[in-house]
């Protein structure tokens, strides 16, 4: 199993480093990200730092960069690709088809996640995200059912660029009973 944690600052992110995390996703503090609150979040120095304790200890650092570009200011989100990248994170969590494509191509080292904001919620779109712009981890929408989420690993699994994580032992419970 894997763990992963949020962190909404420094103080928590080495919090869940403690606390034996194996993974820990943040957002910087601008409108890059779905969570950007005021007090919360994260400067490009605050990043760095977390990033390399984080790397020390053998933990993932995961940067969420989960909001849709804006037409008129679409450098804020390309520049926080390259500063996720350059500051030592492992992988950014992304919901912007575009931003995606941008990642794959400029940042090909770096793992790309689709945050739940892209809402896929098929094998078909899952699995063409997979093999178009190597995204490696998925995260669904609530709104599927169990049953949905089972069907979907299955229907993904079945194709060999594509892999899904299954999160919830309902869900590989599931999964099981369906195929026999």
């Amino acid at each position: 199993m894997e763990l992963v944690c949020p962190a909404g600052t420094p103080a928590a992110f080495r919090d869940a480093i403690d606390a034996g995390a194996d993974a820990i996703y943040c957002g910087f503090r601008d409108e890059t990200n779905a969570r950007n609150f005021p007090g919360l979040n994260f400067s490009r120095e605050e990043l760095a730092e977390c990033a390399a304790a984080a790397r020390a200890a053998g933990v993932l650092t995961l940067v969420a960069i989960n909001t849709f570009m804006r037409a008129d200011n679409e450098p804020l989100w390309y520049g926080a690709v390259d500063d996720a990248a350059a500051l030592g994170a492992d992988a950014i969590i992304v919901a912007d088809l575009g931003l995606l494509a941008y990642t794959a191509e400029r940042h090909p080292q770096l793992r790309r996640h689709l945050s739940v904001q892209a809402g896929a919620a098929n094998a078909e779109h899952i699995c063409f995200l997979a093999e178009a712009y190597g995204v490696r981890r998925v995260v669904l929408p609530r709104v599927l059912t169990v049953a949905e989420v089972a069907a979907i690993s299955i229907r993904a699994g079945r194709t060999a660029h594509c892999r899904l994580r299954r999160c919830a032992g309902a869900t590989r419970r599931a999964a099981t009973t369906s195929s026999q």
